[in-house]
């Protein structure tokens, strides 16, 4: 079945929502983009923004996103963090054809990105003349990925990384999965990571409180470091 709508018009609501932002540096596609498959997103953060309000803006370009397509078309916008869930995120949420699959991938600096990816590709690739080549930005430009704030890298790189890997808010996960998983997230981080007190979640609403609050703590651990 062919999707009732196009990448065009997709990519014209998220330019739109786009513009409404102050904390995304960058948000582009690199890819194929074919929406029969997935779209791959890397999506970048200003380095004096708040990683929480980031993310905030994040979730809520998806939450407007997937409900721009329901009512048009009852189709969903679903969002995964690693090829590995992909298939597995699919048949949780139930999808179905209408829906559109995307690849996240969200950053706070390049030296995380260079963290996340560096395990993945061949030592020739240059990773750098990839995103000059590759990357098409929706908002931002890719010289941003290389100016000198967004190059700084930090201690807790590797938690920015287990944050947007963690991060299931617009993947459809069923309501008392989502939560089992969530909990496990902050379980992980704040007790085991970071050696705090891990909250529990009851609903959704709070997977967002405690997710945004575990943003604030890296940062101020991460501002502490430098």
């Amino acid at each position: 079945m062919i999707k009732p709508y196009t990448w065009k018009e997709v990519k014209t609501f998220l330019t739109k929502e786009l513009q409404k932002t102050k904390h995304i540096l960058t948000f582009g596609t690199f890819g194929s983009n074919n929406i029969e498959h997935d779209i791959d997103l890397l999506i970048t953060k200003k380095p004096t923004s708040p990683t929480s309000d980031f993310y905030k803006e994040i979730h809520g370009i998806f939450d407007s996103l997937n409900a721009y397509l329901n009512n048009k078309y009852g189709a969903k916008a679903i969002r995964f963090s690693t090829s590995e869930e992909q298939y597995l995120i699919l048949n949780l949420s139930e999808s179905s054809e209408k829906d559109i699959a995307f690849h996240s991938h969200i950053y706070t600096s390049y030296p995380q990105i260079q963290k996340d990816w560096g395990w993945a590709i061949f030592e020739d690739v240059d990773l750098d003349k990839f995103f000059k080549e590759k990357y098409k930005c929706i908002i931002g430009s890719t010289e941003d990925l290389f100016s000198k704030q967004f190059m700084q890298k930090s201690y807790y790189d590797s938690i920015y990384n287990f944050l947007y890997r963690y991060d299931k808010i617009n993947s459809h996960y069923p309501k008392d999965l989502f939560l089992k998983v969530m909990n496990h997230f902050f379980d992980y981080l704040y007790r085991k990571r970071l050696g705090l007190k891990s909250p529990v979640a009851k609903n959704e609403k709070e997977v967002r409180e405690y997710f945004y609050q575990l943003c604030d703590i890296v940062d101020k651990l991460s501002k502490e470091r430098t």
